[in-house]
């Protein structure tokens, strides 16, 4: 028999027991409640995901600049966006911070594609638009939505 939880904000989220995860695949965001232990109250899982989707505006905002802001100077140091084999390269420019991508059209670039809700930490995985060669994001959040940690 297939589990579903509903939310009269939301719609409904299926079990996925692959994943031990309630999950809701409407929309352009796709959102996880994670039952990491058997006494994980789902409930409160479900109160979380409908709260940041009531605010997914400012949700998104804050994740993604928190998240340009931690992985700005990995990007422009190891990912640079010109070819270090063209000899026609003008180093001083490259020194002069010319190449790099600014915060802003970092925000610009990457996409929020899944939000999983667990019971310490909200988890982010973001679309890279290309800063990282295709790579995702993978990002942890506070409940209060502050950056705890973000990796390629």
């Amino acid at each position: 028999m297939e589990k579903i939880m509903n939310s009269s904000i939301m719609g409904s989220f299926k079990y996925d027991e692959r994943f031990n995860t309630y999950e809701h695949t409407e929309g352009k965001v796709y959102y996880s409640l994670r039952i990491e232990q058997n006494y994980t109250k789902v409930h409160e899982l479900m109160r979380r995901a409908e709260k940041i989707f009531c605010e997914f505006a400012e949700f998104e905002n804050k994740a993604k600049t928190q998240v340009a802001h931690h992985l700005i100077d990995y990007k422009n140091d190891f990912w640079p966006e010109y070819d270090e084999d063209d000899e026609t390269l003008n180093w001083d420019d490259v020194e002069a911070g010319k190449y790099d991508v600014s915060i802003e059209d970092f925000v610009k670039a990457i996409t929020l594609l899944d939000i999983e809700i667990r019971e310490n930490q909200i988890y982010c995985e973001f679309s890279d638009g290309d800063l990282f060669g295709g790579h995702r994001i993978h990002a942890d959040l506070d409940d209060e939505y502050g950056l705890i940690q973000a990796d390629v």
